[in-house]
């Protein structure tokens, strides 16, 4: 757990930077409701009112998510379903695309793998493939590249490349040092696929199937993972059921624990969605965090949430023992305009505070 805990001296840390970590660390991990619900084997549903949400609120989440043209909608609380909604022919057993969204599944198989001391969050690049190019891209450390700072040159072609790891292992250029400059970036962080498959002799996706979805109970019929140069992407590809989607997300509400079981360590789980480095505070490891009340207005500052392109998005609210989910795969109207916001914030707002 060393590797975990150990980070201040390598960020240059800032008064607003220790006041957005200490809005982190100020909040409780897991809901504070009392009768909290697994969804073992299957999920329980419950009406909103039963579980503290406003009947008429959660009905307008689902007018929202229907106007913004999405196919799976779901609200969580106590570990029950409040709301469930299906567009479009979409099914509970819909697999969507959820692009970026991949990226915090991804953080955890990377937190995985430090937990069993296979690397460290400062293990560099060249510790494992001491033949990436150019040289400077050997002195990466894990940490950047899941706080996205690699300095690694951006390509947007990336995802439309043949060999998309190979361009990022041994063309892209550096075009900062390490640990300089944020830049959300694709190409930076494919650097972590053969880094966690040299690691660990895993795939991301291997990883998180052994240690995570057989244990939640997320089945083999529940997602897909995409691949290129028969390596798993770490930057987007899951394919994943809204339920299935639904139990990642308790995962970490819960603090890493299942049940009894600590599937994922709690200090991961603290560490990964809040502040990753002082450029973007509002990011963490490969989660998006709300510490400065900016990100996600109109929720609580202890949201964080999984983002992905077309806005297939999980928001997660600890304080509020909360979970929302938007999906809608790949988007045949890119353009289409509705406010993520409101439907994120009308969510908080069913909450009935006691």
């Amino acid at each position: 757990m060393r590797h975990l805990l150990h980070r201040s001296y390598l960020l240059r840390v800032t008064p607003a930077f220790i006041a957005a970590w200490a809005l982190v660390a100020a909040q409780p991990i897991i809901g504070s409701a009392a009768d909290q619900s697994w969804p073992t084997p299957q999920w329980q549903t419950a009406k909103p009112e039963d579980v503290g949400l406003n009947p008429e609120k959660i009905a307008k989440v689902g007018e929202l998510l229907k106007a913004s043209g999405a196919k799976t909608g779901l609200v969580i609380r106590q570990g029950k379903i409040a709301g469930e909604w299906y567009f479009d022919g979409a099914s509970a057993d819909t697999k969507l695309l959820v692009y970026s969204t991949s990226k915090s599944f991804a953080s955890t198989a990377a937190g995985l793998a430090i937990a069993d001391g296979k690397l460290g969050l400062d293990s560099k690049v060249g510790e494992f493939l001491p033949d990436v190019k150019p040289a400077s891209k050997r002195d990466v450390t894990v940490r950047q590249i899941i706080s996205m700072d690699t300095g690694v040159h951006n390509n947007p072609q990336l995802p439309t490349m043949d060999k998309r790891f190979s361009y990022a292992l041994n063309e892209a250029p550096m075009d900062f040092e390490p640990g300089k400059k944020w830049d959300y970036n694709n190409t930076g962080l494919a650097l972590l696929g053969p880094v966690l498959k040299q690691a660990t002799g895993k795939q991301v996706d291997e990883i998180l199937a052994d240690k995570v979805f057989s244990r939640i109970g997320i089945g083999e019929s529940d997602w897909t993972w995409d691949k290129n140069e028969d390596l798993s992407l770490p930057y987007s590809g899951l394919h994943i059921t809204g339920r299935g989607l639904a139990r990642f997300g308790l995962l970490f509400l819960r603090g890493g624990k299942w049940q009894d079981e600590q599937v994922v360590p709690a200090a991961w789980v603290k560490e990964a969605v809040g502040p990753s480095q002082t450029m973007n505070p509002e990011y963490g490891y490969l989660w998006w965090n709300n510490t400065t009340g900016k990100k996600l207005p109109g929720t609580p500052t202890d949201s964080y949430a999984a983002l992905g392109k077309f806005a297939n998005n999980m928001l997660i609210v600890p304080s509020l023992d909360l979970i929302v989910i938007r999906q809608i795969g790949e988007d045949s109207q890119p353009a289409r305009k509705f406010d993520m916001n409101a439907i994120f914030k009308t969510a908080c707002d069913a909450v009935e505070q006691k």
